[in-house]
């Protein structure tokens, strides 16, 4: 991930026209870690992600004052008060029993529930951690390989955690939707990814009600991954995208003008098409311009610039079902800290 602090953005930008999607953001960083979100958690060590930070001394300690910290009741008046309609929340395969040496969370998100609830927001809870780790990045819990493909226990593993999860909480008002597995790796035809997203989806239909969504990630293919699941009309799934602007394989190549109408363009046409078959979120998405373009221009530019990326992706995902803000907060202010973005003035969503 790129650096928050490179980027300071100082103007207005005004979403008042773009409201057609349930707006939300990430609660990333909260009940699984990231050390490039929140340095601090990790001061005084070199672990790298969840799995080596939880081997430190006094890990259990920090943790826990950190989820207590991190994300507190008036964080959730504040998103209520500014315009924010849903969280989404990122969490382990370990949340209910824990797994040495991660441990267990899961009375932190009960109380999510309880807060969703009494300010009126909606809960997306995405499967961010998957045993043996679906993609083998920071976000799963442990860097590494994504073993997740190579055992059948494993998918096992994950689907049970997510029959636990839909049924705590298949009577809250609050549970907006549960998705199955974040970013898994990309791949081509993805058999096995497919065979565990329709078994999954047919073990949730008989816990969860109707009007939650199911929802799956495209793998970073979203016209291969199109229509995956095998759905009940009474049981439409939703497909989750995610599009940044540093994941477009010739960001560095491609100037800011073209990018913004040959591919961002291109986004909102894609997420009408393949609303078709399912419906469409954009489950991850941000303001950040690589720093390889961005520094091509003077940095009194930035800031301009910046908005001008925020600006054509709402338009472009307007049509979407749902979007959601990568992050809500971190520990440095600035780009990837949506709540400073808006008490500083660059966003205005209500």
């Amino acid at each position: 991930m790129c650096d928050a602090t490179r980027f300071a953005i100082c103007v207005t930008n005004s979403y008042t026209s773009y409201m057609a999607a349930l707006q939300g953001v990430n609660l990333g960083g909260w009940l699984l870690l990231e050390r490039w979100m929140t340095p601090s958690v990790f001061a005084g060590t070199q672990a790298i992600d969840e799995y080596t930070f939880m081997q430190t001394p006094d890990a259990k300690n920090k943790l826990r004052h950190h989820q207590k910290n991190f994300i507190r009741e008036e964080d959730f008046k504040w998103m209520a008060d500014n315009g924010v309609q849903a969280v989404r929340i990122p969490v382990g395969y370990w949340i209910f029993d824990g797994d040495d040496p991660y441990v267990s969370c899961i009375g932190k998100l009960d109380w999510a529930f309880r807060m969703a609830e009494k300010y009126d927001l909606q809960v997306l809870v995405s499967m961010h951690g998957a045993p043996g780790s679906q993609n083998g990045q920071d976000h799963s819990g442990r860097i590494g390989k994504a073993l997740w493909y190579k055992d059948s226990a494993h998918r096992e593993g994950t689907i049970q955690t997510l029959v636990r999860l839909a049924k705590r909480y298949s009577n809250s008002r609050a549970f907006w939707g549960l998705e199955l597995l974040n970013e898994p790796k990309t791949g081509i035809v993805q058999w096995k990814l497919r065979r565990f997203y329709n078994q999954a989806y047919r073990e949730l239909v008989r816990e969860l009600q109707p009007h939650t969504k199911i929802v799956f990630h495209d793998a970073f293919t979203p016209r291969m991954l199109s229509a995956a699941i095998w759905d009940r009309s009474d049981y439409p799934v939703v497909m989750d995208i995610h599009w940044y602007h540093f994941t477009f394989w010739a960001h560095k190549l491609l100037p800011l003008n073209w990018y913004y109408r040959c591919i961002v363009g291109w986004h909102a046409r894609l997420i009408t098409r393949l609303q078709r078959w399912q419906g469409i979120i954009i489950g991850e998405w941000n303001g950040i311009i690589a720093g390889a373009m961005l520094d091509r221009f003077p940095v009194s530019d930035h800031a301009a610039i910046v908005q001008e990326h925020i600006d054509h992706q709402l338009r472009a995902y307007r049509a979407a079902d749902a979007w959601f803000y990568w992050s809500y907060k971190t520990d440095a202010r600035g780009i990837w800290h949506f709540r400073s973005l808006v008490e500083d003035g660059v966003i205005t969503i209500k």
